[in-house]
Order: structure tokens, then C-alpha cells, then sequence
């Protein structure tokens, strides 16, 4: 009679336990694909993240430009500046507001027009932004 539990006792294949070296090889590769898509989903996310701060900024540094216009701390003028890392850009980026002022048909009034450029993740991003001034 052949005991199971008997160390000195060859055991049959069919009794033998764990995996096989290519269901392990297989297992690794479904985890491999899986790392991959982690990894691929993340570095979107970071992209996408990376654009929306970028966007933000420009925004930001457009309506900023304008109220300075409206409260009369910016010259009435057409100009481009270069805001550089005034509106928390990564170091990387830089920031250019370019400001036309044309007049608005009316004595006194004026169509002011405020583009903020910047690039985020290699790709040009620019914000229109336009309004009316009324300077007596």
C-alpha cells in the first residue's frame, strides 16, 4: 500500500501540485499587459492634467490683463508682453499676452482684444478673450 504522505514515495504526476512553467509565463504576461495599460492610462492623465494647468493659466493671465485695463493700471494701448512665469506655469512654459485695442464705433469706446499663448505637452494653446472699454 502506497501512502500519499510518504516523503521516499515518488509522487504521480496527476498528484503533483502548483503551476506549470507555462501557466506561471502566462500569468506574467496577463499581469505584463495589465502594467502597460496602468502605465498608458497614467501618462494621458498626466498629459490631460498638464493641459487644464496650462489652460487655467492662460486664462487667468487674459482676465487679469483685461481688469488691469478696465481699472486703468494698464495703458490703453495694443502691446505684447511677456508674462513669463507671473501665473504659476511650470518652468518649461512661458506665457505671452498679446493686447489689441481697436476702436469701437462709438466716441470714447473701445473693442480691446486679450490673447494669451502658451504650449502645453508640445501642443500651441491659445485664449481669445474680447471686450468693450468705455474711457471718457
Amino acid at each position: 500500500m502506497v501512502c500519499l504522505m510518504d516523503p521516499h514515495v515518488a509522487p504521480n504526476r496527476k498528484l503533483a501540485r502548483g503551476f506549470t512553467l507555462v501557466e506561471a509565463l502566462a500569468a506574467l504576461a496577463v499581469f505584463a499587459i495589465a502594467v502597460l495599460v496602468a502605465a498608458a492610462f497614467l501618462q494621458a492623465h498626466a498629459t490631460a492634467a498638464r493641459r487644464l494647468e496650462v489652460r487655467s493659466a492662460l486664462i487667468h493671465a487674459g482676465e487679469t490683463t483685461l481688469e488691469e485695463i478696465r481699472a486703468g493700471v494698464r495703458p490703453l494701448v495694443s502691446a505684447n508682453l511677456d508674462l513669463g512665469r507671473a501665473f504659476g506655469l511650470p518652468p518649461d512654459s512661458s506665457l505671452r499676452t498679446s493686447i489689441k485695442v481697436e476702436s469701437g464705433g462709438v466716441a470714447d469706446l473701445y473693442r480691446v482684444v486679450v490673447i494669451s499663448r502658451s504650449a502645453a505637452a508640445g501642443e500651441p494653446m491659445e485664449i481669445v478673450l474680447e471686450t468693450m472699454v468705455w474711457r471718457p
